[in-house]
């Protein structure tokens, strides 16, 4: 009854599948239980097997900020997010289900589910604990060009993910014989943005997927990914002054954090 109200949608063609009995309603989901994968101070992350198949439950049990009274939580934000990656295209997990209970424009609870994605590894994890993959040049290559079209799609449509870390970027790959392929996951802070947001916020993004490419690729491999980003043979003056702003950016940052220590 308004001012509350409640929404919960299942997606074909899962609408159709055993899915629905066990992601009933907001619920039956807050019920379930599930080893945690991660936790932070809005949600929670855990897997559900059903038939077979891996899904991702992510319990949003709070919304915090004034955004999330203006209609923008990280529920509504994430969910949106995830939903038009997989409309245009970009590489992400498939939302299975979503729902959530608000006051007003508020996220009170919500629940975004998705469609585990196989074979899998976190990019940070490959590079800490399979860092040999990196000298791999048809790895490598396929790694630094996909995720080159990605982030140029995402940029040129105007949409900044905002946390565009090597931890968020899936790497899957079956067969050590077969290419790799990228998906993005863990986007509410991404969004389209107009200037003058919109040129810091590339900045952010090409910063946090540089943060640690250099202990795993050198300059000329950087650079290669600069250059399909911006689908260019060489640079321009004003791809220089990007790459300046990137690197000066990155330096600005490390300052913050060694002050933030002291």
């Amino acid at each position: 009854m308004f001012p509350f109200f409640k929404t919960w949608r299942v997606l074909s063609p899962w609408d159709k599948t055993e899915v629905v009995k066990t992601f009933s309603s907001m619920t039956a989901v807050f019920k379930l239980e599930g080893k945690i994968i991660s936790k932070s101070s809005q949600s929670e992350i855990f897997s559900q097997q059903i038939e077979g198949k891996t899904y991702f439950v992510k319990r949003y049990f709070r919304s915090k900020g004034l955004a999330s009274w203006l209609g923008q939580s990280r529920f509504r934000l994430e969910t949106k997010n995830q939903q038009w990656f997989n409309q245009i295209g970009i590489p992400a997990a498939r939302v299975v289900v979503s729902g959530e209970h608000a006051f007003l424009l508020k996220t009170l609870t919500g629940v975004l589910i998705t469609e585990g994605v196989s074979d899998t590894r976190e990019l940070s994890e490959l590079a800490q604990n399979s860092a040999e993959k990196f000298n791999e040049k048809h790895w490598r290559e396929a790694v630094i060009l996909q995720l080159a079209a990605i982030t140029s799609k995402l940029h040129q449509a105007r949409f900044c993910h905002n946390d565009l870390h090597w931890r968020n970027i899936l790497v899957q790959q079956s067969q050590a014989s077969e290419a790799p392929k990228i998906f993005l996951i863990d986007c509410p802070s991404g969004k389209k943005l107009i200037w003058p947001l919109l040129s810091y916020r590339k900045l952010k993004d090409l910063a946090n997927l540089d943060k640690l490419a250099p202990n795993y690729l050198s300059r000329t491999q950087r650079l290669r990914f600069f250059l399909l980003y911006r689908n260019s043979s060489k640079l321009t003056n004003a791809d220089k002054k990007i790459v300046r702003e990137v690197l000066q950016h990155k330096e600005n940052r490390l300052k913050r954090k060694s002050k933030s220590k002291k």
